[in-house]
């Protein structure tokens, strides 16, 4: 469009120009020429021949005055018949734009057309869905199978924009394994996993892991993570105290650790009590500079109560896992309160586990607990 309104401007520029070249033309005729008598007008008195020496006589055309007049009109016509082609070129340019837009907005339209027949065939949410899942047969309806949130593999089979394609018992066709699926179906009934907290089945979690990522529900993937498959025991105490005892009335304990290689925290060990205790632990992101200094908070605190019947070595597990990244500090802090508990001593500053070495920094915490005794004698990681 820029190119046809410049030809529009290019044309108006080339009549004004032929304008000023036409009159250019007629200004240098003398004046006795433009002033001959037309027909049909009263003659007018003529001047004789032998005038007062006061008259002048008329001045006469410069030789070539006229031929340089019409070469500059001829100029100015092609000038036009040039800018007259360029107008022509952009109108065939933009009918060209016009057509091919309209063709597209034809695809389109037609493709709008059959998406839109497609919808209409959708079934309702209450209508019963037959699924054959690696052999495996199932029985559920369109509701459940969309209740959850895109981009599911359920929630586009059954958006209208895909034809299934049904067995011959009419069943939708699933080349999954078959063994995982009604933990599948139950969590899009009612969103939850219902599996041990003490559970060690974990390859079964891996593989149902494996199966709900494949479907694209990532809240389930969420709830398996919870579970502490893979974890990997850091132990930082070399010795377990149960002679002594650690009072707890001076504020927090806590430990400044990083990591060399990327993984997730599970939880923390922490020492018994012969007693019973609360605890209230945060985990934070520390600045490198100055561990006084918080960054951010990586987990809801996590409250528990423990006794003696819990044992010596107490295990303390995150509602979700915490991601460690390398070159950054993070920081455990546990308020205790309730009866004297056990201590770690000799504690390890360096621990390698799983391949993912482990640095416990310099740190005084308020209660005492530091990088070399104190509580936390253990942490979980998964890689």
């Amino acid at each position: 469009r820029e190119a046809w309104y410049s030809c529009y401007l290019q044309l108006a520029a080339g009549y004004v120009h032929l304008l000023a070249v036409t009159l250019s033309c007629f200004s240098m005729l003398p004046c006795h020429f433009l002033s001959t008598q037309q027909p049909g007008l009263p003659e007018r008195p003529r001047i004789p021949e032998q005038a007062s020496e006061t008259t002048q006589q008329a001045p006469s055309v410069p030789r070539g005055a006229m031929q340089d007049a019409l070469e500059k009109f001829k100029t100015g016509a092609n000038t036009m018949g040039s800018l007259l082609q360029d107008v022509y070129a952009a109108v065939e340019k933009e009918k060209e734009e016009l057509r091919q837009a309209r063709e597209q907005l034809e695809l389109e339209r037609r493709a709008f057309q059959d998406e839109s027949s497609r919808v209409q065939h959708v079934l309702n949410d209450s209508d019963q869905v037959l699924l054959n899942v690696g052999g495996a047969r199932f029985t559920t309806t369109v509701s459940t199978l969309s209740n959850s949130p895109s981009p599911s593999l359920f929630s586009a089979m059954f958006s209208g924009r895909y034809k299934q394609k049904l067995d011959e018992q009419g069943c939708i066709f699933l080349d999954r394994d078959g063994r995982h699926f009604h933990d599948i179906l139950n969590f899009l009934r009612d969103n939850s996993f219902n599996y041990p907290a003490d559970g060690t089945d974990f390859k079964y979690l891996l593989e149902l892991r494996a199966e709900a990522e494949y479907y694209g529900l990532m809240g389930l993937v969420a709830l398996i993570d919870r579970h502490p498959y893979g974890l990997i025991r850091v132990g930082r105490a070399a010795l377990l105290n149960t002679e002594d005892t650690w009072m707890y009335e001076d504020g927090q304990d806590e430990v400044v650790f990083s990591v060399d290689q990327p993984c997730q925290l599970l939880g923390v060990g922490l020492c018994g009590t012969e007693g019973s205790f609360n605890i209230e632990l945060d985990v934070h992101e520390v600045e490198p500079e100055d561990f006084n200094t918080e960054m951010s908070v990586l987990h809801p605190t996590v409250i528990q109560s423990f006794t003696k019947a819990d044992g010596q070595l107490l295990k303390l597990m995150l509602r979700q896992p915490v991601t460690l990244i390398p070159s950054k500090f993070y920081m455990l802090s546990a308020m205790i309160k309730g009866a004297e508990s056990f201590c770690c001593d000799d504690c390890l500053s360096t621990v390698v586990a799983g391949g993912v070495k482990i640095t416990f920094h310099p740190w005084e915490s308020p209660n005492g607990t530091n990088e070399l005794r104190g509580q936390f004698p253990e942490l979980y990681i998964r890689i």
